[in-house]
């Protein structure tokens, strides 16, 4: 098999937009000015044999990162989705990257957490050049560590076949995933908490960077500053996430072309409402 064009350096793997409704979910984010991949049933590995985790997910790929779109098709309150898509449909998965799940496993484990098994999984690739099934090792996070989504470490066994982004790039000029926005309760402790992870180094009272991507902790006050009043939304949560662009200006042309109602922040970010982007609230950033 071709090796990997690329060193896989993000510390935010991926990130999961969560919902039913699977095909409306990519009808989104194509008119966001995304190029989604067709969706596919995710797969867990049990006793060595593939099956289906109840979920079909179609992907936004970067060259080092990607955002899953994914519908849950089951009703099973045990899935793992469950509890968090019961609040919502909107931004629930946080997954960290590691080059070594058991490692990464047992660097949780030795600060006296009790952290959930590894396990495998895997998905069946056709976009890009090479195509396979994609291979994973991942494990939950520890439950004290927080419930304001379903956080897991992620191992890529394949990423030759996961990070081929679309050849002709996304029509509205994302690069990667840059940060997440947690709307919670207390920053502060809930910052704490995140330094738990492996990576996690304070940029400031309100900010976790992991490898040049950020998590920023916001109180309701302090979001409603920045993003208005925004219904659906309360803490905790995983309130939305940043990709980067290549040209802001391009990015809010594509966006304003499909009639979508663009925002900007202070600092000229440009944002979509979670009413937009099945739940989440989506902002672009200039690389």
């Amino acid at each position: 098999m071709e090796s990997a064009p690329h060193i896989i350096t993000s510390a935010i793997d991926h990130l999961g937009v969560v919902g039913r409704d699977i095909a409306a979910m990519v009808a989104a984010y194509t008119r966001l000015g995304f190029t989604p991949t067709e969706p596919v049933p995710l797969m867990g590995i049990v006793d060595g044999k593939a099956v289906p985790l109840g979920q079909d997910s179609a992907h936004l790929i970067f060259a080092d990162s990607y955002v899953e779109l994914s519908g849950v098709t089951t009703t099973d309150p045990s899935h793992h989705l469950a509890p968090f898509l019961k609040r919502r449909d909107g931004l629930h998965i946080l997954a960290f990257g590691s080059r070594d799940a058991d490692v990464a496993h047992n660097a949780l484990s030795q600060q006296g957490l009790e952290v959930p098994s590894v396990q495998g999984a895997s998905r069946h690739v056709t976009y890009g050049t090479r195509h396979g099934d994609a291979k994973f090792k991942w494990f939950k996070a520890p439950d004290s560590l927080g419930d304001e989504g379903f956080v897991c470490l992620v191992e890529q066994v394949t990423p030759e076949l996961v990070f081929q982004p679309p050849a002709e790039g996304h029509p509205n000029g994302a690069l990667s995933v840059s940060g997440v926005t947690l709307l919670v309760n207390d920053p502060a402790a809930t910052m704490e908490r995140f330094k738990a992870y492996p990576g996690a180094a304070s940029l400031n009272e309100s900010q976790l960077d992991f490898d040049g991507q950020c998590l920023t902790f916001l109180d309701q006050s302090e979001f409603t500053d920045c993003f208005e009043a925004l219904s659906g939304l309360s803490p905790p949560a995983f309130a939305g996430f940043t990709v980067k662009v290549t040209d802001i200006e391009t990015t809010r042309a594509v966006l304003e072309r499909a009639s979508f109602a663009v925002h900007k922040t202070e600092k000229g970010d440009l944002w979509i409402s979670p009413a937009d982007a099945c739940g989440s609230l989506l902002i672009f950033s200039a690389a």
